[in-house]
């Protein structure tokens, strides 16, 4: 494995770790949102973000992992 790829890799991994903060930020603005909408429309739709953005933050976790796992599978085989 080159230095590249696990360069490669460390760059994704970064974006992620900064990715998974906003996405709960995003969470919590949509959710705090949703409290204060005067109507059921739009308490629903911020909801809906809020919802998003915490299927985002899985997603990431998920991508993280695989991530991870590519670069020690990658270290490890040297």
């Amino acid at each position: 494995m080159s230095r590249e790829e696990i360069k490669g890799l460390d760059r994704m991994i970064e974006v992620v770790l900064r990715s998974i903060p906003k996405e709960r930020e995003a969470h919590n603005l949509y959710l705090n949102t949703s409290k204060s909408a005067i109507n059921e429309m739009t308490r629903l739709l911020f909801e809906k973000l809020a919802q998003q953005e915490m299927e985002h933050e899985t997603k990431l976790r998920a991508i993280l992992e695989l991530l991870r796992n590519e670069k020690k599978r990658l270290s490890e085989k040297g």
